[in-house]
């Protein structure tokens, strides 16, 4: 007689997590995102863009980026309280920057549409941008003398 309780207990337990499990699950994905939050996908990154695309379509893309960028060095120099000079040093370089990547998206939307090769030559342009701030001569460690201690 002992062969009847001990099938029952872990068919019990079974049944009780599969119930207990069930709507947890089948209630996973509602509601999960909050109102107005933008369309991710699954690994919750940004949607990325299809190529090839219409070329006035990554021209806005680019554009957009340029100005986000525009933006970030513009409140990163806010915050540094950098002199007008050097703000305006950096704005004429990012300007310089800037209209070779506009020329490069130029030459990439001739045909009307643009290609993924041709967006990674733009890319290769456009991260001058975001390092055109940086100054190479002067690295971490720039102040320091050979042979002596910091």
């Amino acid at each position: 007689m002992t062969y009847v309780p001990s099938f029952f207990r872990p068919l019990a337990v079974a049944l009780c997590l599969a119930f207990a499990a069930a709507p947890t699950v089948a209630f996973a994905g509602e509601g999960s995102a909050p109102a107005g939050a933008k369309a991710k996908d699954e690994a919750g990154k940004k949607p990325r863009i299809a190529f090839p695309i219409p070329a006035e379509q990554f021209t806005k893309h680019v554009e957009k980026r340029i100005e986000k960028a525009r933006g970030r060095m513009e409140s990163h120099m806010k915050e540094k309280n950098l002199p007008e000079a050097d703000r305006a040093a950096r704005r004429k370089a990012f300007d310089a920057s800037a209209t070779e990547v506009r020329a490069a998206v130029k030459r990439a939307a001739q045909d009307g549409t643009v290609t993924k090769d041709e967006a990674q030559e733009v890319r290769k342009l456009a991260k001058g941008l975001k390092q055109g701030g940086h100054d190479k001569k002067k690295g971490r460690h720039h102040d320091k003398k050979p042979g002596k201690a910091a």
